[in-house]
Parts: C-alpha cells; structure tokens; sequence
C-alpha cells in the first residue's frame, strides 16, 4: 500500500483479511485472528489446580507445575483468572486460580465451546461446539482417576510393575 491511499482503505484490508491472515499495509506485521482449543494438556491442568486448591490461589510453577505451558490460556474461556502481582524482575509471579465457571468446568456441570478466537492476545469470541471436561481428556485421561489424584501413582505402579 503506497501513502497517498487513506488509512481507512487499510483498515478495511485488514478486516477482510484477519481470518485467514494478512500483512499489514503500514507495518508488515502478520494480522491473523487464531483459533485456539481447549485440550487435554489444559483440562489436566484445571484438574490439577482444582485439587491443589479449589478455587483459592495457586502458584501454578511450583504447585501445579506449567504441564502443557498453555495454562493462561484459560483466561479466554474464563475459566482461570491470574492474580495480579510480579515477581522481583517484573516477570509474571505465576498466582493463578479457577473461577467459579472453572469450578464448574471441572466438576462437570457445565460445558464451553471448544474454540477461542484470539487476536493480540485477546479473545475475540468463542466458537464451536460445547464439549465438557472429559470431551477435552480425550482417551489419554480418565477423568475419575485424575480427579482421585491417582493418575501419578497408577501411571508408577505400571511401570514398576513392566520393570520387575
């Protein structure tokens, strides 16, 4: 796009083309809106919180651990929230919980589209069909055994048990 053309004209070009992605006429950056699913590796995780501490803060790095490290993508379903605190060199401190949508998530009462929208770090919308926690675990994850905190020691029994 040459400068003699409004920035409007811009606008409406990147509009057109944010689905599928586009270069921006101003500044070439990529202009794309990502569809991003719910998966196992992130149902794990709010399992894993949920136990840790229900709904009360976590400090996901050391009580959780950051499994599938897409964790804060959560917020885009609302299903955590991260505490608004930094650490000594202004990184993020890694305090997060569930919300009381997450809760539900969890504890399967309810369910949420499979897939957030997200441009520039912002949901922009969620889409698909509505799945529950154990829709997302798939077959990798038996959600009674994760939920029990039994997933770890069965996962070591077994291999104790081929190693013997």
């Amino acid at each position: 796009m040459d400068d003699e053309r409004p920035l409007g004209e811009a606008r409406a070009y990147l509009r057109r083309g944010v689905e599928d992605g586009v270069r921006c006429p101003c500044c070439t950056q990529l202009v794309k809106v990502y569809r991003r699913k719910l998966n196992s590796g992130m149902a794990v995780s709010l399992i894993r919180m949920y136990r840790a501490a229900g709904t009360d803060w976590v400090h996901l790095p050391t009580q959780v651990g950051a499994r599938s490290r897409e964790e804060g993508k959560l917020r885009y379903w609302g299903l955590v929230e991260e505490k608004n605190a930094v650490r000594d060199d202004g990184g993020h401190a890694g305090w997060w919980r569930l919300t009381d949508a997450g809760r539900s998530f969890v504890l399967g009462e309810s369910r949420v589209p499979r897939y957030a929208r997200v441009f520039d770090g912002v949901c922009r919308g969620l889409r698909g069909e509505l799945v529950s926690i154990s829709d997302c675990l798939g077959d990798k994850f038996d959600y009674a055994e994760l939920m029990a905190g039994q997933a770890t020691a069965s996962a070591d029994s077994r291999v104790m048990a081929a190693h013997a």
